[in-house]
């Protein structure tokens, strides 16, 4: 399987559907499909057989070579077999957003196009909001398509703007829409600024509860802290904030150099508890700390009593290590690693 360079993760998948990077087994195919729907995509005329394996031979195979390519390109697979493809088109690194584009199997058109449209929608969001914390994704499409726009609007999808007679189409001018959809969670790195929004987290009475230690910390104790481990290389601090850029709670890497362990410890803001947001921040920040530090492992110590934290642990694809005693208390040790 080819990889691309800009990639910590390379598959991404929900029960037996999945996007991989693009196969070269399946051009043939894509070029069947293209051609089958060339009056909605941005294709002047037929691909041929040699036009195809031109564009894979010069364009595609250079994709996987680049740090940060202009687009990404997946095969998108129901039990390993290629029924459509697609990914991140016209990419903005400095921006952090990129168009989506996708195609299926002609034949599922007619009775699965929202289904397929969805699934796959669930997948690109994984590699575009986890994966690349990119902040914005969208789709440029030709008012020729009602079922595209339930589908997209079915998955939470707005339309941000109708550009009128933009596009010359069978000798007339029609609209594009433009959907799109933003980033729910979004992470960034900690700063001194962050002391006093450190300080009210780390004493709410839920999470001192939580804690190894649950004594309260006084504000000079804690400005001491705060200030070492911002200036620490061997930690790495992290924000999550929601499209609001208001802050719904923090992860903490605390990195062993010879181990090649790191070991992290997070909380939500009391705001935003009950929603499910600690694995979706945990995800977006192990993604994270691994791709800057790939050959390390991720350790997690929890109370043995700590469902919650177990859950969101588990569903951030940590796996069960041990129980163990860890400074004194009955815990658990889930880790999480590039293996």
């Amino acid at each position: 399987m080819r990889k691309y360079l800009c990639l910590n993760k390379q598959i991404f998948s929900t029960n037996k559907y999945s996007i991989v990077p693009l196969r070269d087994e399946d051009k043939y195919d894509i070029m069947q499909w293209r051609n089958e729907q060339i009056y909605h995509l941005r294709q002047s005329e037929p691909l041929t057989t040699e036009k195809q394996e031109w564009y894979y031979e010069n364009v595609v195979a250079k994709l996987f070579k680049e740090g940060k390519p202009n687009q990404l390109l997946f095969s998108y697979l129901e039990n390993d077999v290629c029924i459509g493809y697609g990914g991140l088109v016209h990419i903005n690194w400095i921006d952090k957003n990129a168009e989506v584009s996708f195609i299926m199997d002609t034949k599922l058109e007619a009775e699965h196009f929202e289904f397929h449209w969805s699934i796959f929608l669930q997948l690109l969001e994984k590699l575009a909001f986890e994966e690349l914390q990119f902040h914005k994704i969208y789709t440029f499409a030709f008012d020729i398509r009602p079922l595209l726009y339930q589908a997209l609007e079915a998955s939470n999808y707005k339309l941000e703007a109708r550009l009128s007679d933009h596009c010359l189409f069978e000798n007339k001018f029609i609209d594009v829409l433009i959907h799109s959809k933003i980033n729910p969670i979004t992470l960034r790195i900690a700063n001194v600024n962050d002391l006093t929004l450190y300080f009210n987290w780390a004493n709410d009475p839920e999470v001192r509860g939580k804690s190894f230690n649950s004594n309260l910390i006084d504000i000079d104790a804690h400005t001491e802290w705060f200030n070492k481990k911002i200036a620490d290389k061997n930690c790495l601090m992290l924000v999550g904030e929601n499209i609001s850029k208001i802050p719904i709670g923090q992860v903490r890497f605390e990195k062993d150099n010879i181990s090649k362990k790191g070991i992290v410890g997070i909380s939500i803001d009391k705001d935003f508890r009950g929603r499910g947001l600690a694995s979706k921040i945990l995800i977006q920040a192990s993604n994270y700390f691994l791709k800057e530090n790939p050959e390390y492992i991720i350790e997690a110590y929890i109370k043995v009593g700590n469902q919650g934290s177990i859950s969101a642990f588990i569903k951030a694809g940590f796996i069960f290590s041990q129980y163990l005693d860890y400074h004194g208390i009955e815990s658990v040790l889930y880790i999480k690693s590039n293996l």
